[in-house]
């Protein structure tokens, strides 16, 4: 191992900057979301390059809600981080039970420190591995030459045996999980029992669609399988092979250098054999030496076959080792690692709701204090440079664009857009019911909600003000049938009913 040390000190500042990268890549990786609302936060706040800064110069372009675009782009950046957060008591009770039709509850992630075990075993893999292969892998070159690139092929075998590895224990996991679903299901003995076909409408978010369904399909419906429903070996095969052949290959190296050595050490002997006494009186001697050398070569290949023995027992295990790992951590469900993060961290339900609660209202202050300082320099910039009296009156009128009355258009919108696809699929449906296909006619159906001018929200029937922000309701004008008063979307511009032109009421 003399060679692994000169390396590694005649490198030793290339191999410290290397695990640092490696750590720093770590970290980073796994507070990536916190990295990346720290860095938008302060970006926000820079002179001049800033975003605020740059969107403050802006003052005059406004959206379809009436606000102002800049507004809209600062808290859409802090919306997207605040939405993670807004989960309610359903989200976690739905987990619970994901994980637990799943037969995943309990179960865990690769640990965070367990990479780092990984890592050693790694690194003493690609050492043994850089010793068999010194030597055979550039003939020809300089002895540094040869340590460094077998260190480097060492570690790229090491690297891929462990992926493989974990991949294996992985599939040995999940074929578990089938073998179990198909036990279930032959231990069922209804007669009018389903067969075993996954339902595509059960996620995480409807999780409660396969309720009154059989524990197999329960569990069918999470976990990845094929579409035969039975158990696949590709990669452990894969792995086997890769295990074995490395084992027996690294074996014979080492018995070829061994042969090596013990070939050297005769040819040495008859090289310096010299003796200025007659052959006669020396021959006894040397028949005496020749004994004693090849006592001590059988003994020396014995030993060390007996070590390279133990040493491809030592690989094997450290391979079914990264398998054990691979086989013990980590989810088969399609969504059960989403499901664990929802609740895992989490003593009971209440814990569950003040933690996002707390946190979205973090991100929900932080959201306001940067809305309100570019709207203060939205504001300077008017008066500098002067704007129209509509656009001056909304930049002095702020108190209602904040940063949770966006939060609340955005779910109007996305409730809007939920129960316009639920009505889309109910028509299709009984459509596809009542009408051949080729009898089916799409039509596009109108938006009947009425929005305040102001914020965007929903207006009820007979409100004069909207409930939101007070501004008076005033219904939007639509192009109307003058003859039959039916009304219709927006650029149309005759009756279909009865020809007339459409006017705008």
């Amino acid at each position: 191992m003399e060679w692994a040390k000169e390396f590694l000190e005649a490198y030793r500042y290339f191999v410290y900057t290397a695990l640092l990268l490696v750590l720093t890549v770590m970290i980073i990786y796994r507070w990536w979301d916190n990295v990346k609302f720290w860095w938008m936060c302060t970006w926000m706040k820079f002179p001049v390059i800033g975003k605020i800064a740059t969107l403050s110069k802006d003052n005059e372009t406004m959206d379809d809600k009436n606000w102002f675009y800049s507004e809209s782009i600062i808290c859409g950046d802090f919306y997207s981080h605040y939405n993670k957060y807004n989960k309610d008591a359903t989200l976690y009770e739905n987990s619970k039970s994901y994980l637990s039709k799943a037969d995943e509850l309990g179960r865990k992630p690769f640990p965070f420190y367990m990479w780092f075990v990984v890592g050693i075993l790694v690194v003493l893999e690609a050492l043994g591995f850089g010793y068999v292969l010194a030597g055979w892998t550039i003939p020809g070159a300089s002895e540094s030459l040869q340590q460094q690139g077998a260190l480097g092929i060492a570690l790229i075998i090491s690297i891929i045996l462990v992926g493989f590895t974990h991949w294996s224990g992985h599939e040995i996991y999940q074929n578990s999980l089938v073998k179990k679903v198909r036990i279930w299901f032959i231990n069922n003995r209804n007669d009018d029992k389903p067969n075993l076909e996954r339902d595509s409408s059960v996620s995480l978010e409807h999780d409660h669609n396969d309720d009154n369904k059989p524990n197999y399909l329960q569990l069918l419906n999470r976990v990845k399988a094929n579409a035969t429903v039975t158990p696949s070996w590709i990669i452990t095969i894969i792995t086997a092979i890769l295990i074995f052949s490395i084992a027996t290959g690294a074996t014979y190296v080492r018995g070829q250098v061994l042969e090596k050595q013990l070939t050297a050490e005769v040819s040495n002997k008859q090289t310096n054999i010299f003796s200025p006494l007659p052959s006669e009186l020396t021959k006894n001697q040397q028949n005496a030496d020749d004994k004693a050398l090849k006592d001590s070569q059988d003994s020396d290949r014995k030993g060390g076959w007996a070590t390279f023995i133990v040493l491809a027992v030592i690989f094997i295990f450290i391979q079914l080792l990264g398998i054990m790992f691979g086989y013990r951590f980590g989810f088969a469900g399609r969504e059960s690692e989403d499901a664990y993060k929802n609740c895992s961290l989490f003593a009971s339900k209440q814990e569950f709701l003040n933690y996002y609660k707390n946190e979205k209202e973090k991100i929900a202050k932080m959201a306001q204090q940067k809305l309100q300082e570019l709207q203060q320099r939205m504001a300077q910039k008017s008066v500098a440079t002067g704007t129209s009296a509509k656009q001056s009156e909304m930049i002095k009128k702020t108190e209602h664009r904040t940063f949770l009355t966006y939060v609340r258009m955005k779910n109007e919108e996305s409730l809007q857009y939920e129960i316009a696809d639920n009505a889309s699929m109910q028509r299709h449906s009984e459509m596809m019911a009542e009408k051949p296909m080729d009898k089916i006619q799409l039509t596009k159906v109108a938006d009947t909600n009425t929005y305040c001018s102001n914020c965007g929200s929903i207006l009820k029937e007979n409100e004069k003000f909207c409930s939101n922000c007070g501004t008076p309701s005033k219904k939007a004008e639509k192009p109307t049938c003058p003859q039959c008063g039916k009304t219709y979307e927006e650029g149309t511009k005759f009756c279909a009913e009865d020809g007339k032109p459409l006017e705008m009421r």
